[in-house]
């Protein structure tokens, strides 16, 4: 009779420790832990979001597009507020946009035996510039996603390889994949040396002239987020 007692004693206080974690108001994103503003200015929010293994996010509200990009391979279980969570399989490297016409409230679940890493880059403001949409076409970047709100473009560099000097002609976020040791110059000739990690950030403004040489033993994958 005892025992009968004490395990609807831990059941209860189960229930109510569940009912309290799902009853947790949603929180702006900037308070969500696991997500660490890294970069903003009016155009956009730039977000380092590290969840490890078996780790929930809190409840948390997004009011704006955005686009991702993958640091690491994960799975992870994507919970709206209304609806059952949806399980996803992430790729190192991949890009993904969400449109939020209306404010989205989730929560995410690392469900898989690896850390989930992404950059998130939230777009707040419509940031066009004039541009040469054939000549950024034609660039040595691969264009991976566009839409009327973002353009993301992939450049690979292998050990040793560099770029032509080039002008960047749309504003944009610079997401290291990959760690490496990059040469940049300028075109009056200054050279400066950088050890690069993934993960790392780096607002570009339009205008903004260079050339790019790895350096390092190893490729470097650069996406370059231009907002629209």
């Amino acid at each position: 009779m005892l025992r009968r007692v004490a395990e609807l004693l831990c059941l209860s206080c189960l229930v109510l420790c569940g009912a309290r974690a799902s009853a947790q108001p949603p929180v702006p994103i900037e308070q969500e832990p696991a997500h660490r503003l890294v970069l903003q200015n009016a155009n956009v929010r730039v977000f380092d979001v590290w969840l490890p293994p078996g780790e929930d996010s809190l409840w948390h509200v997004h009011r704006h597009d955005g686009i991702s990009v993958r640091l690491a391979d994960a799975t992870i279980a994507d919970q709206p507020e209304h609806g059952q969570a949806e399980t996803f399989r992430l790729r190192r490297g991949a890009v993904a946009f969400g449109a939020t016409p209306t404010a989205r409230t989730h929560r995410v679940r690392n469900v898989g035996e690896t850390t989930f890493h992404n950059i998130y880059i939230e777009l707040l403001a419509d940031s066009r510039v004039a541009e040469d949409r054939a000549a950024a076409a034609a660039s040595d970047r691969r264009v991976e996603f566009e839409n009327d709100r973002v353009r993301a473009l992939r450049r690979i560099l292998a050990p040793g390889e560099s770029t032509a000097m080039h002008t960047h002609a749309s504003n944009g976020v610079a997401v290291l994949v990959t760690p490496g040791r990059l040469e940049i110059s300028s075109p009056d000739a200054a050279v400066r040396t950088s050890d690069v990690s993934a993960g790392a950030v780096q607002w570009i403004d339009s205008g903004t002239a260079h050339s790019l040489k790895n350096v390092g033993d190893a490729p470097i994958e650069i996406v370059d987020i231009e907002p629209r």
